[in-house]
């Protein structure tokens, strides 16, 4: 399974390691603390912790399924990934406006390194996985 494909489920589902402060936090580390656990998400094949990474509307547009049964549909896809080891190498830039922000990390699998632009907005006080581009 191709990297791309790879963090569009897990984009889809990367789902948690709760993070840190409701509100009033330090932004800059959370949104890029919710990088690091969706990329730890992905690697243990956990879909309840990626799905709760990411949010609702994302989890529909990748699934396209509806509420319940695409939270369900985003589980089951990142359960079965196999474990890509995949890791953040570095975070390059990290931008934060308002409740958006957008964290330019260097991903690398299998000993090849990629940028990859995160995509987050808050969404119950978090920042989650809204998309991801390369």
């Amino acid at each position: 399974m191709s990297l791309t494909r790879i963090l569009g489920l897990a984009s889809c589902f990367l789902a948690i390691v709760a993070l840190g402060a409701c509100g009033g936090g330090n932004d800059k580390k959370d949104a890029e603390q919710n990088v690091r656990d969706i990329v730890s998400a992905t690697n243990e094949s956990d879909g309840d912790k990626f799905c709760g990474l990411v949010t609702e509307k994302f989890i529909e547009q990748t699934t396209g399924a509806k509420g319940d049964k695409a939270k369900d549909a985003c589980k089951k896809q990142i359960d079965s990934l196999k474990s890509p080891d995949l890791k953040v190498n570095k975070i390059s830039k990290t931008e934060i406006d308002g409740d958006k922000a957008t964290v330019t990390a260097v991903l690398e699998s299998s000993g090849r390194k990629r940028p990859q632009v995160f995509n987050l907005t808050k969404e119950g006080g978090d920042f989650k996985l809204a998309s991801a581009n390369q």
